[in-house]
């Protein structure tokens, strides 16, 4: 397998785990989340704090799973990158800021770097 393959891979999976990671913890500890939520997003989406913790987390489970798998890689990527990117420019110039971008970076990276047309598993006789 070419070194490239195995780098794509690997940040596949660790872009997954951690949008897996972070979305669980909304899903199942939304009331430590909900001091995230900009007040711009309550007021567009006409939701309480906690409901928009708890979407966002099933969000970020489907996607991240959809990561995980493989599958959909390219569409799932851009979606979280654009996600991730809405949260750090809310987050700002701060370490979490900084550290976020790099996210960001990654997750639009693994959109790029994933091919056009996932392969297909098939056994040739």
């Amino acid at each position: 397998m070419p070194l490239q393959t195995i780098g794509y891979h690997i940040l596949r999976f660790g872009i997954a785990a951690m949008f897996l990671w972070f979305g669980f913890s909304q899903l199942f500890n939304g009331i430590e989340w909900v001091s995230w939520v900009p007040e711009w997003a309550v007021n567009m989406l006409s939701l309480p704090p906690a409901m928009i913790v708890l979407l966002n987390g099933a969000l970020e489970v489907v996607l991240g799973s959809l990561l995980a798998l493989g599958l959909f890689v390219r569409p799932a990527a851009l979606l979280l990158g654009i996600h991730l990117l809405i949260i750090t420019v809310e987050i700002g110039a701060t370490a979490i800021g900084v550290r976020d971008f790099g996210l960001t970076c990654a997750t639009f990276a693994l959109a790029l770097l994933a091919p056009a047309k996932e392969k297909k598993n098939t056994v040739v006789s």
